[in-house]
């Protein structure tokens, strides 16, 4: 995995969007992997940095804290969205109708419980959990 080295010259803190959620202080420079640094180099606060390299250990300990970090938001996701569609098994119809307005969906309620569970949890699905 390539990292690019990345210092950040904001004024106030900032935790990026990206899938590892970076906390930044005003002058931070980490290395972040290439995926993630393309993104973050758009803005203006960010630049490439021209400091020295950390040890090369460090940097592959790093490198594995942020892919287990990835990885471990994905399986947080994905427990959550079964956990939601387990409990949407379990819903009647009004209380189908009532979370599919998360989605900004009416829902047909002239419909049987279990097409309404199916819509639902194509939602889910789909948009993710909300």
């Amino acid at each position: 995995m390539e990292f690019v080295r990345i210092k950040y010259t904001g004024w106030k803190p900032y935790t990026d969007r990206t899938p590892l959620k970076t906390a930044w202080a005003p002058g931070d420079t980490k290395p972040i992997p290439a995926q993630y640094a393309k993104p973050l180099l758009r803005f203006a606060e960010f630049k490439v940095s021209d400091d020295t390299a950390p040890a090369p250990e460090q940097e592959q300990a790093m490198a594995e804290a942020a892919t287990l970090a990835v990885e471990q938001e994905k399986d947080d996701e994905h427990q959550q969205m079964e956990h939601m569609l387990l409990h949407v098994e379990s819903m009647d119809k009004g209380t189908l109708a009532e979370y599919a307005k998360k989605y900004e969906t009416k829902l047909d309620k002239r419909l049987g419980v279990a097409e309404l569970r199916a819509e639902v949890a194509n939602l889910i699905e789909q948009f993710g959990v909300r």
